[in-house]
């Protein structure tokens, strides 16, 4: 069985893990915003496993529409409560949340203009698989955040402990458990991995270069006063620690051979095929790039519903969350075929 990292038991919030992180959300938010500036204004974005919406504010500065494509329903909750004003039933707005499984995407083929995969690689067994299927629904861009086993830290600690063999070698390393997966992962077998799906690859930035560097100092003055220096040293090393520095190397990954027009994916050609009267008002925009994720069938559909006529399954809408989770598959179940 694949499986998912456990954000939704014994009342765990994804939230209280970044209250005491503000370097590191400042560090990815320098990056995203630089990078963000490379997309020209889209008409549909997508936030892969994208928590409690955390960056869903920097996306929207480059998006007219946003969903938010998350695992755990703690998380899309949250992001029900921090980003849509008007409560769980509003509907018609920029941000769209769904419930939804990264290996069985509930999306058409090339579906948004753009993404990113920010803080997920890590929690995924299967990449090679997640890759494809990330990939599948985008159609010209997007950035993913690749945690990297031999970044200089993770270096000068294996030579220490004179234990450099592991991480030479292009296969990801473990460092969670088989009830908590948890990766790091040989850069360059991901990049190859990309080009193998169609993608071209750069490495865009080296980031978190001194993370939890205030958790060591135990005053609170002196962190204040050592805070400047470690902002502009992050910032000279996003540039300079580009591939082997920061445990964290951002990717920008553009389509080869892309020649589709920014702001009209190719998945949602057909808003009359794809939605009907049934749809409820305000989602259509987010139904015409909806399939389901068990077939890749078109959907029927009702204000709190949608269900497939080629397999019989039905999808439901508690309050803004769309729900396209399918029963976890097995590590040796075939996942659905990535298209070119």
């Amino acid at each position: 069985m694949i499986r998912e990292i456990a954000y939704d038991r014994g009342g765990y919030d994804y939230q209280d893990y970044w209250r005491e992180r503000d370097h590191e959300h400042w560090a990815e938010s320098r990056v995203l915003t630089r990078l963000m500036r490379r997309v020209e204004p889209v008409a549909w974005f997508i936030d892969l496993g994208g928590g409690f919406g955390r960056n869903v504010p920097l996306y929207l500065r480059h998006a007219q529409n946003v969903v938010v494509a998350d695992y755990s329903w703690t998380n899309l909750r949250a992001a029900e409560r921090r980003l849509l004003r008007n409560g769980s039933d509003q509907v018609g707005t920029r941000i769209s949340l769904v419930r939804c499984d990264l290996y069985r995407l509930p999306f058409r083929d090339r579906a948004f203009d753009a993404g990113a995969a920010v803080r997920v690689l890590h929690h995924l067994t299967l990449v090679d698989a997640a890759l494809a299927e990330m990939g599948r629904v985008l159609a010209d861009e997007w950035v993913i955040d690749v945690p990297v086993k031999n970044h200089l830290l993770a270096r000068a600690r294996a030579t220490l402990h004179r234990r450099r063999h592991e991480l030479d070698g292009l296969e990801p390393k473990s460092l969670g458990s088989p009830m908590v997966p948890y990766w790091n992962f040989n850069l360059a077998a991901i990049r190859h991995r990309l080009i193998e799906l169609g993608w071209n690859t750069e490495v865009a930035a080296s980031v978190n270069n001194f993370r939890r560097w205030e958790h060591a100092l135990p005053w609170s003055w002196l962190r204040q006063l050592l805070s400047p220096g470690a902002r502009i040293g992050e910032l000279v090393l996003q540039r300079a620690g580009r591939g082997w520095w920061g445990p964290s190397q951002f990717l920008w990954a553009t389509r080869q051979g892309s020649s589709s027009p920014v702001g009209s994916a190719e998945g949602a050609v057909d808003r009359a095929r794809y939605t009907s009267s049934t749809t409820p008002e305000g989602w259509q925009g987010l139904a015409e790039r909806l399939v389901c994720p068990r077939c890749r069938g078109d959907l029927v559909w009702w204000p709190d519903r949608a269900t497939c006529p080629t397999c019989t399954t039905t999808y439901h809408r508690t309050g803004a969350v769309w729900d396209f989770v399918l029963p976890p598959v097995t590590l040796t179940e075939t996942l659905p075929s990535p298209t070119a």
